[in-house]
């Protein structure tokens, strides 16, 4: 018996070697600072960056151990939840993102409705795409000159749908233009809606759901942009000759004024708060950039939902892992904030994204890391998990629409240093309070 351990040893021994030595992540493209632990978000972390040619000797059966162990305490609170399985459908993945292990699969390939989870792939996406430093830039422009204090021509609003500006943003760019000399403008302010489509609602959103409008002229979230710029310009002391109109901005209109907001500042309350509008306007910002890096041809200007979805499909595409099992294009993307009926994803989609993640820590990791709600202390996990291992420690999606209780994230294994990733997604449950107590047992367990 003693000899059968000691082989079962080196084998999980060697198993482990191959994972840490044969870049189990291989499928990704990766930066050349692209790690796949390290992260600066927590000491334990911090120490596996610290520790990256760690051996092992007799640590890898006490690994398998607690992989085993996890997976066997999972399936005891499940057990424990027989009535809920009954019920309802569940699908669960767990990877060990620094051993690239699957430590619990349970429909990890089954599509289901993720609900505000899909907020998690929007995000991924913009990072990847559009980059962190990339900003939502609201101008004004135009074609004429400025004849003293006169602008000969009509003004265009080239607006990109931004959920951050406010009045305070609009009077700012009345102000620009006042310090510009300007103080007639002899012709038409001029409403550039080519940003988007003109669907003012997304594919498969409920009638009676409280949906936020998907307008390219927002401010303060709502479709009022051009009315608060003409009560801008008359506080400012602008006058306009010949009122407004809608039209696209022509080539060569030069910018007199604009504001902008960052990428990173929209993701904090698109993930923290699970701002719907907010994920809406950064599935556009990325369908906007995936139309023009594919060269797409369209009869207009605008860039629909078609491209967004195509876009988070392609990284979705990209992140895929065959070493953990399923098939390559089972995704359903619709929209940007998981309003949408017919999102559609599996718990395996979720890890894989963000194993792919981890490839790409400055430009993806850590911004993703900073925006989500984390456990006990703010957004929409505030108020769980509270005095357990996983308190402070789980970084996390929630996910809530009617029958639909869903979770996505990282936590930090505290007693390997691991990083976690993990989904679990729960739909028929009938009070989402069931399938919430769900997710904190299974967090708390894997933050021991």
């Amino acid at each position: 018996m003693k000899q059968y351990r000691l082989f079962f040893a080196l084998c999980a021994a060697l198993f482990m070697a191959s994972c840490r030595t044969s870049a189990p992540l291989q499928h990704h493209r990766s930066d050349p600072d692209a790690v796949h632990t390290g992260l600066a978000v927590s000491s334990a972390q911090q120490a596996i960056a610290d520790q990256p040619q760690q051996t092992f000797g007799e640590g890898p059966f006490a690994v398998y151990e607690t992989v085993t162990g996890i997976a066997a305490d999972i399936d005891r609170i499940l057990a424990a939840e027989d009535t809920l399985l009954q019920r309802s459908q569940i699908g669960i993945h767990v990877v060990d993102l620094t051993s690239a292990e699957v430590l619990y699969a349970r429909n990890a390939h089954q599509r289901m409705r993720p609900a505000s989870t899909e907020k998690v792939i929007t995000a991924v996406t913009a990072l990847d795409i559009l980059g962190p430093d990339y900003s939502l830039t609201t101008q004004l422009l135009s074609l004429g000159g400025i004849m003293g204090s006169t602008l000969d021509g009509d003004l265009y609003v080239k607006a990109v749908m931004d959920p951050l500006l406010n009045v305070a943003d609009v009077r700012a760019l009345a102000n620009q233009l006042k310090a510009a000399g300007i103080r007639t403008i002899d012709g038409r302010v001029i409403a550039d809606g080519s940003f988007k489509d003109t669907d003012e609602y997304g594919w498969g959103w409920c009638w009676d759901d409280e949906n936020p409008v998907l307008s390219p002229f927002l401010c303060d979230g709502k479709p009022i942009l051009i009315d608060q710029l003409m009560t801008a310009l008359r506080l400012a002391g602008i006058t306009v000759t010949r009122g407004t109109s809608i039209g696209n901005t022509p080539a060569g209109a030069r910018t007199l004024a604009s504001i902008s907001h960052p990428l990173t500042a929209v993701l904090q309350p698109m993930l923290k708060d699970s701002d719907n509008l907010c994920a809406e306007a950064v599935f556009y910002q990325v369908a906007k950039m995936y139309a023009i890096y594919t060269k797409f041809k369209a009869t207009t200007k605008s860039y629909s939902r078609k491209n967004g979805a195509s876009a988070c499909s392609a990284v979705i595409s990209k992140s895929y892992l065959p070493q953990w099992g399923g098939r390559e294009s089972t995704s359903i993307v619709a929209d940007g904030s998981g309003l949408s009926l017919y999102n559609y994803q599996t718990p395996a989609t979720f890890t894989c994204l963000l194993a792919y993640a981890t490839t790409r820590p400055e430009a993806i990791l850590n911004p993703l890391l900073a925006a989500l709600p984390i456990a006990a202390v703010d957004g929409t996990l505030k108020n769980r998990m509270s005095g357990t291992p996983a308190a402070a420690n789980v970084r996390a999606k929630t996910g809530s629409v009617s029958a639909v209780s869903t979770l996505v994230g990282y936590t930090t294994q505290r007693s390997t240093g691991h990083l976690i990733a993990f989904a679990i997604m729960n739909q028929g449950v009938e009070r989402m309070a069931e399938g919430r107590a769900l997710q904190d047992k299974i967090c708390v367990l894997l933050s021991r």
